[in-house]
């Protein structure tokens, strides 16, 4: 039996490492959005984030659940960047995964302030 949305025998997906650097200000202005909720957030999961024809729809806005830690160092975010800056591995990666995606509907788990896992809903 086999799990919806599941592909059977695939091994797993090895995302190559960006040959070029990506900036914030390269991305869409929903992207950047996304970039800077993540950051915000910190530790927790983005849910029910609707993403139409590649791109993360923010109205309605995604459902935001912060996760506390109740163990070991607390995220404390510092000063979120304002300004352009090189876009980090983990946000290049999701930015990929969205590019794979005409529609449908993601959560996003989030750890200090990057996206870590997604889960297709």
């Amino acid at each position: 039996m086999s799990t919806p949305g599941c592909r059977e025998n695939a091994g797993p997906r090895v995302l190559k490492p960006p040959t070029q650097k990506m900036w914030k200000s390269q991305v869409s202005a929903a992207r950047q959005w996304l970039i800077e909720a993540m950051q915000r957030l910190g530790y927790g999961r983005i849910k029910h984030l609707l993403i139409i024809n590649h791109e993360p729809v923010v109205d309605p806005p995604p459902k935001i659940c912060p996760r506390r830690k109740l163990t070991g160092p607390r995220y404390c975010p510092g000063e979120i960047p304002s300004g352009d800056f090189i876009l980090k591995e983990h946000v290049v990666n999701l930015f990929d995964e969205l590019d794979t995606m005409d529609n449908g509907v993601m959560a996003i788990d989030v750890r200090d302030g990057l996206p870590c896992d997604i889960t297709h809903e």
